[in-house]
C-alpha cells in the first residue's frame, strides 16, 4: 500500500488514484474459516462461503492519513457537549478557547493570528477536513504559540483556519499532553494535573441573546467573526378590517360593561377614519412648502445601485403609489436617489434621498414638544386611548408649486410625489404643525399629539366617551385616518412614547 501510495496508484489496481476513483473489474475478499479439528478449510456444504466483501478504496486519504480534521460545530461555534469555552491569554491579550474532543489538532481564526503579529510559517497540511465532509485550505501554521490558561502556560501548534465562536479551538493533539482529565459539563469545568500540580479550568458560561445594531452587523460581516445571519420576517394581513373586527379591545377587566358596549357602538359609527384612504387628502393650510436658498440649482442626484431582489421591490412599491394616486410621473428638473428601510414587521419602507435637497432647504423653526412636557398633563387620568395615523406624512398634500422639487429617480423611471413624502427636512415641523392645529380643541385638555401619535386620557370612563367622540369626529371633518391594528381603546395602563402610563403615573 505504502509502494503504491507513493507512485500515486490505487491500493488494490494499478490504475491512477483520483477522488472517486472506482477500480475496474471490481475487487472481491473471500472470507474462508479454518476448522480447529482439521487443517481443511471448511465451506458450508462444500460450496463458496456466502459471505463477500467488497472493497473500493476510499474517496479521499483520510482514512490513510494525518490528515486534520476539525468538527463541524467547533468551526462553526455552536456548543454542544462535547466542548467546553474556556478564557485565556495569547501575550496578555484575552482569546476565547473552544476544547473539543471532535478536532483533531489545533486551530486558530485567521484574522486573530494577524491581530496577534504571529509569525506564520507554510504548513505541510495544506487542507482541512471539517465533520460533515467539507475540505478547508488551510492558511498555514503558527508554531510554540504561549497559550496561558488559568495559571498555567502551553506551547501550542496552531493551524490558521476561519473557525466562528470562538478565536481558538484546542484538539486531540493537545489534550493527551494533560493525562487524566475530568469534564464536568452540566457546571462547565475541566480538572487535570500539569507539571504535578492540580489544575482546574472554568468555562465560559453561555451568553444570553442581545439585540444587534446595523453597524454591529457590519462590523462582524467585515471581520468574519459570524459564519451566518438569520433573518426573520412576520408578514402581517393588510386587509381592511371588517366591521365585526372593530370590536374594542377592552385591556382593563374592571371595565364596566355599559363602557364596552357605548364604546362598541361609537367605534361602529366612525368605522370609516379607520379604512384605508383613497385619492389624495384635501388641500390644507399647512400643505407642505419646500422654500429653497437664494439662487440654489436645481438637485439631480443620480440612483443609486439595486440589487435585483431590492429592484423588484421598488417596482412593486411604485406601481403601488401610482395607483393610489400619491405620485406621477415627472419631467423635473430635480432628482433624487431611492432607498429601502425595513420595518419592524420585515417589509420595506420606501423612502428618498433628500440629504442633497434638505441642504438647499431654508430651515423652518417649529417647536417640536418634548416628551417630558407632554407627560405632565396627565395628572389624575384613569382610562387612556391611543390613535396612529396610517402613513401619516401620505396624508399631507406638497403644496403645488413644490411637487416639482419631491421628485426622485429609480433604475426604471421619473416621478414626483403629490403628498409629503418621507426624509424632507422640514417635514415633521409641517406634520407637527397640522396635528396641533386640527386637534387644538382638546390638546391640554384630554388629548396629547406627538406626530402621528395621539393619546387621549380622562379622569372617568363615562367622560373618556364624550372625548373620543369629539377626537373621532376631527379625524372625519379634517379627513384623517387611523390604522386600527396599532390603536388601543379604554385601558387603565397603556404604552405611549416610550414610557407605561396609568393611574399611578409614568414608568419609564
Amino acid at each position: 500500500m505504502a509502494a503504491q501510495r507513493e507512485r500515486g496508484l490505487c491500493y488494490n489496481c494499478d490504475a491512477k488514484f483520483t477522488k472517486g476513483h472506482r477500480c475496474n473489474p471490481p475487487q472481491f475478499l473471500c472470507i474462508m474459516i479454518q476448522d480447529e479439528d482439521s487443517d481443511d478449510i471448511l465451506y458450508d456444504h462444500q460450496e463458496p462461503p456466502e459471505v463477500t466483501v467488497e472493497t473500493e478504496p476510499p474517496d479521499t486519504e483520510l482514512e490513510l492519513d494525518n490528515t486534520p480534521c476539525i468538527s463541524y460545530h467547533a468551526l462553526n461555534g455552536f456548543l454542544v457537549p462535547s466542548t467546553l469555552k474556556i478564557a485565556g491569554k495569547i501575550f496578555g491579550k484575552p482569546v476565547v478557547v473552544l476544547i473539543d474532543s471532535g478536532s483533531t489538532n489545533n486551530f486558530i481564526q485567521t484574522r486573530w493570528a494577524h491581530h496577534l503579529s504571529l509569525p506564520v510559517q507554510p504548513s505541510s497540511h495544506l487542507k482541512v477536513t471539517v465533520g460533515n465532509g467539507e475540505t478547508l485550505t488551510c492558511g498555514g501554521e503558527c508554531l510554540q504559540v504561549p497559550l496561558q490558561l488559568g495559571d498555567t502556560v502551553f506551547q501550542v501548534d496552531l493551524l490558521l483556519l476561519s473557525v466562528f465562536g470562538a478565536d481558538i479551538v484546542l484538539g486531540i493533539h493537545w489534550l493527551p499532553q494533560l493525562g487524566q482529565i475530568v469534564f464536568d459539563y452540566n457546571e462547565l469545568w475541566m480538572e487535570f494535573t500539569c507539571d504535578g500540580v492540580r489544575t482546574r479550568l472554568q468555562g465560559i458560561k453561555q451568553t444570553n441573546l442581545h439585540d444587534s445594531t446595523n453597524s454591529s452587523l457590519r462590523r462582524q460581516l467585515h471581520t468574519n467573526t459570524v459564519s451566518q445571519f438569520l433573518h426573520i420576517s412576520i408578514s402581517l394581513d393588510e386587509t381592511p378590517p371588517k366591521h365585526h373586527s372593530l370590536t374594542p379591545v377592552i385591556v382593563d377587566a374592571t371595565a364596566p360593561q355599559l363602557f364596552a358596549d357605548q364604546l362598541h357602538d361609537l367605534l361602529s359609527r366612525y368605522e370609516d377614519i379607520f379604512s384605508v384612504p383613497i385619492g389624495l387628502p384635501p388641500v390644507r393650510e399647512f400643505d407642505h412648502r419646500i422654500p429653497l436658498l437664494p439662487s440654489a440649482a436645481p438637485v439631480n442626484v443620480r440612483p443609486y445601485r439595486y440589487p435585483h431582489s431590492q429592484k423588484a421591490e421598488i417596482e412593486r412599491l411604485v406601481g403601488d403609489m401610482l395607483t393610489e394616486g400619491i405620485i406621477r410621473p415627472s419631467s423635473s428638473p430635480f432628482s433624487s436617489p431611492v432607498i429601502l428601510v425595513k420595518k419592524k414587521d420585515g417589509s420595506w419602507r420606501f423612502c428618498v434621498d433628500y440629504r442633497a435637497l434638505n441642504t438647499i432647504t431654508v430651515k423652518d423653526r417649529f417647536p417640536i414638544p418634548t416628551v417630558e412636557e407632554l407627560l405632565d398633563e396627565l395628572a389624575n387620568a384613569q382610562v387612556f386611548s391611543k390613535l396612529d395615523l396610517r402613513s401619516g406624512y401620505h396624508q399631507v398634500r406638497i403644496h403645488p408649486s413644490d411637487i416639482e422639487k419631491s421628485a426622485f429617480r429609480t433604475h426604471e423611471g421619473h416621478y414626483e410625489f403629490l403628498v409629503m413624502p418621507f426624509g424632507l427636512s422640514n417635514a415633521p415641523s409641517t406634520f407637527q404643525a397640522l396635528m396641533q392645529s386640527i386637534f387644538r380643541p382638546a390638546i391640554r385638555r384630554f388629548a396629547l399629539v406627538f406626530f402621528d401619535d395621539i393619546l387621549i386620557y380622562s379622569t372617568s370612563w363615562e367622560s373618556h366617551l364624550e372625548h373620543l367622540q369629539l377626537i373621532f369626529s376631527l379625524f372625519r371633518a379634517h379627513k384623517l385616518f387611523a390604522k386600527r391594528t396599532k390603536c388601543a381603546f379604554g385601558c387603565s395602563s397603556i404604552n405611549y412614547l416610550g414610557h407605561k402610563i396609568s393611574g399611578r403615573g409614568v414608568e419609564s
